[in-house]
């Protein structure tokens, strides 16, 4: 069924070069940028992918904003995964639906909305960050996004937990499915993921170095060897291509590594 965009709904206006803009449509407000100004009240009643005018004559594309779109504009309070490794995240760490997922730290909630989406009405995305100005971030983002974002599919959305605690100190929540790091020393927190993770679940580390990546392993294989099995590392690099005419080429820029994606899961320790 299509529904016409709404007043207080989230969308991007994409101009004839391919700039973005990402307004709040407000009955009576006025958009205002280089190529003239456009009265908001005009996109109440579009459908989604309508085209409009500014005074100027510019022609402007109205969308609603897919994830990976909103996150490219959404505001930052630290470094976000990138959506290329976002989407094999959640292949690799198996997220679905009705899923109880734990995951450290909350960042900007790139991460966080992704989840949210994947584990269902039924699921439940517990997210441990010790830095309150991250927090304040990331609950923004999430908010504006499954309330003005008509796209975002809020009705098939989990329960969000937002524990404002160091997971380093410790994980108070049991039976957990899937627990994913994005810490600068994961290491640090195996003895909890331990506890918390249940058999046969998945741990996921997200890391920029090898050399984090390597020690990960060691610990790992040292002192937890007969808690989790490795089972896999990968890196994950995005390259566009381009149509001009008759000419068709790759990009002149692509994402290449951005951050490792260590995945183990917890087995059954053997009888002492």
């Amino acid at each position: 069924m299509v529904v016409p965009i709404t007043d207080g709904e989230l969308v991007h206006l994409l101009d004839r070069r391919g700039r973005r803009y990402q307004i709040l449509v407000k009955a009576g407000s006025t958009f205002t940028f280089r190529r003239g100004s456009l009265a908001l009240d005009e996109l109440i009643g579009l459908d989604d992918g309508s085209m409009v005018s500014s005074d100027h004559g510019e022609r402007l594309l109205v969308i609603r904003p897919t994830l990976e779109e909103y996150i490219a504009k959404m505001r930052k309070g630290s470094q976000i995964i990138y959506p290329k490794d976002i989407a094999a995240i959640l292949m690799f760490a198996d997220i679905f639906p009705g899923a109880r997922v734990l995951e450290a730290g909350i960042g900007s909630g790139a991460l966080t909305m992704a989840l949210l989406r994947a584990v269902g009405p039924y699921g439940t995305v517990i997210s441990y960050e010790r830095r309150p100005d991250f927090l304040a971030v990331a609950r923004s983002n999430i908010e504006t996004f499954f309330s003005a974002v008509a796209s975002a599919g809020t009705e098939g959305s989990g329960e969000l937990i937002v524990r404002e605690k160091d997971v380093y100190e410790g994980i108070e929540d049991r039976d957990i499915d899937r627990v994913l790091l994005d810490l600068q020393e994961p290491w640090r927190a195996l003895k909890h993921v331990d506890a918390a993770l249940r058999n046969g679940g998945l741990l996921l580390c997200y890391n920029p170095t090898v050399l984090q990546i390597f020690k990960l392993s060691k610990r790992l294989e040292v002192q937890f060897a007969a808690r989790f099995t490795v089972m896999g590392i990968y890196e994950v690099a995005l390259r566009g291509w381009e149509v001009k005419g008759r000419s068709m080429r790759p990009e002149n820029r692509m994402v290449a590594h951005t951050g490792f994606i260590f995945i183990a899961r917890k087995v059954v320790a053997p009888p002492a």
